[in-house]
């Protein structure tokens, strides 16, 4: 093959990867705009977004899938998404993922139990769909049903000056608001189970169909609630 052969090939190999370059670089540009008007479309958000903030979503939401996201999920449709914030206001509001109907309804009759740190399983959420697109993102694959939990703002700031007043470290409020002691697992671990008082209900997010809990009461209180300080300060007494 001659110089100018090789020229030529050349040429056209560079002209085929800066083509190439800048269909990938049209491809991004449409992805951020697709991404961009999603954010607005779901969350509100009118103002514009920067690279930066485009791409730190993009990191955030790496499974995310805008098609299935929009056609199989009725999270964000008006009455489900004022189920979840409509008492955001006055009460600390919580989410949990769970894959079946039956467990999501026994949650609602007896309560929420969870294992040493109400945390590890129960999301807080905020008055910011974003925020909730987010989470609800990483975690919607646990389960098509979702628990709502409020707790009264007062029930926290009461419960959780008590421990400090206590000098309690250990434990949060949420392992408080228990009607019954906790009892150790089989890896002696302490399992508590929050009133199902504070159990608004529950919803499927791929159909839409909410159940309210008829008991649902984030004002509640129990003589069970003071009697877990009671314990809890006679434990600290002893070490």
């Amino acid at each position: 093959m001659n110089i100018d052969a090789m020229h030529t090939a050349l040429l056209i190999l560079i002209l085929m990867l800066a083509g190439y370059i800048i269909y990938l670089h049209v491809q991004l540009v449409r992805k951020n705009i697709l991404i961009e008007s999603i954010i607005r479309k779901v969350s509100g958000i009118e103002k514009e977004l920067s690279g930066g903030e485009i791409k730190k979503f993009l990191n955030e939401l790496h499974n995310f899938n805008a098609r299935s996201f929009l056609l199989n999920d009725k999270l964000f449709e008006e009455n489900t998404i004022d189920f979840i914030f409509s008492s955001m206001t006055e009460s600390s509001t919580y989410i949990h993922y769970t894959i079946d109907e039956n467990v999501a309804r026994k949650i609602m009759g007896e309560g929420f139990m969870f294992v040493e740190s109400f945390h590890k399983t129960a999301l807080a959420v905020s008055n910011d769909k974003l925020d909730l697109m987010i989470k609800h993102n990483s975690k919607k694959y646990y389960g098509d049903y979702i628990i709502v939990i409020c707790i009264a703002n007062e029930i926290v700031k009461a419960f959780t000056s008590e421990l400090e007043r206590s000098g309690i470290t250990d434990y949060s409020f949420e392992n408080l608001l228990t009607e019954n002691p906790p009892y150790k697992n089989e890896n002696s671990d302490s399992v508590f189970l929050l009133s199902s008082h504070f159990i608004k209900g529950f919803l499927n997010y791929r159909t839409g169909e909410i159940v309210q809990n008829p008991s649902f009461n984030p004002n509640y209180s129990s003589s069970g609630f003071s009697n877990n300080i009671s314990r809890l300060k006679a434990a600290l007494s002893t070490k």
